[in-house]
């Protein structure tokens, strides 16, 4: 069939028995006009299966309760607004689960007051790609299941601060980073919304942790350093300083002992940059129980000490490398025992 005029006649193919040989014959645009309506009848029929599929894919997955909106308000602010234009598009996974391919998208719509959501569904629950706007400024975009963010997600604050990572049942849960807007940030391992694990953190002024965490609070072994250049190599319990650990001052002082709740308490060495050194008790901050002094020059004092000075009996040894024996009240000499 066409629109040329030296089309086959189909007639010459009824009879089995002759010989085939076509000839020139005027085209049936009778017969033309019918295949015609019957394709475009085909089609039609194609296109209604395709829509009642769909509406039936929407009945089935979207919740009835909801009104499609034409478009989300605007809910950006001035802290989120130069955030939103300063973020590139959200970087959805290319090996996501199978089935997120074949679920509908739906919306905007109002799944509660003021929270408006646009992504996919299954079985009336968002489920797959999505994101969803607060009233407060407030945008989450990432991965959902069963109505909870779960995966990939990126959440932007009202106030302008950022977290962009893994999720488990609308917290953050995994490896995550969270940016405040002032530029501190956290880099490392969540637990539900809680800072555990491995992580980076840095504040505004320069100050810097890494190490681990449990339940959003330094504790096991890390690192800390301040802006002036101090540093704390050791243990944490509960954000504290506590354990074994190393202190570096900023003037070249140098610590290395025990720790209870950020301060020197226990046995430890310390030791000035001119070359003094103690080596003993600390309580609370200060020398405490047995120590011993040591000066560049030679000199040395072993004894007791308390409320960081010598105090009760000690030996002490001068330049003149003589030995003697006394006792020691508020860090001045007594009286000598020999």
């Amino acid at each position: 069939m066409g629109n040329c005029a030296t089309c086959d006649d189909p007639s010459i193919y009824e009879h089995a028995g002759e010989q085939m040989r076509p000839f020139k014959n005027k085209p049936n645009f009778e017969d033309q006009e019918n295949v015609q309506q019957s394709t475009q009848k085909s089609k039609l029929s194609q296109s209604t299966v395709k829509s009642q599929n769909a509406s039936f894919v929407v009945q089935q997955h979207i919740r009835q309760d909801l009104k499609k909106l034409d478009s989300i308000p605007d809910f950006t602010n001035a802290f989120t607004k130069p955030l939103i234009d300063q973020l590139q598009p959200f970087n959805y996974d290319q090996n996501e689960p199978f089935e997120f391919k074949s679920l509908p998208f739906y919306g905007p719509v109002e799944i509660e007051p003021s929270v408006f959501y646009y992504g996919q569904w299954k079985n009336g629950f968002r489920h797959g790609r999505g994101k969803q706007f607060w009233a407060d400024g407030s945008i989450y975009e990432g991965y959902w299941l069963q109505d909870k963010a779960n995966g990939d997600g990126r959440l932007i604050h009202s106030d302008g601060d950022l977290y962009e990572g893994k999720w488990l049942n609308d917290k953050a849960h995994g490896f995550g980073v969270y940016s405040h807007k002032d530029g501190a940030f956290y880099k490392g391992e969540w637990y539900e919304d809680q800072q555990h694990g491995n992580g980076l953190e840095k504040w505004a002024d320069g100050s810097m942790f890494e190490g681990t965490y449990t339940n959003g609070m330094k504790h096991g072994h890390g690192k800390f350093s301040w802006p002036d250049g101090s540093s704390y190599v050791g243990e944490f319990i509960n954000n504290n300083i506590h354990g074994k650990g190393h202190y570096i001052w900023a003037d070249n002082r140098e610590y290395e002992g025990d720790w209870k709740d950020n301060q020197m308490d226990g046995h430890g060495v310390f030791s000035w940059s001119d070359g003094r050194r103690y080596v003993g008790g600390y309580v609370n901050d200060k020398k405490e129980g047995y120590g011993e002094f040591y000066w560049p020059d030679g000199r040395v004092y072993k004894g007791y000490w308390k409320d960081g000075k010598q105090h009760g009996k000690g030996q002490y040894k001068g330049t003149n490398k003589m030995l003697k024996e006394g006792e020691w009240v508020d860090g001045k000499l007594l009286k000598w025992n020999n």
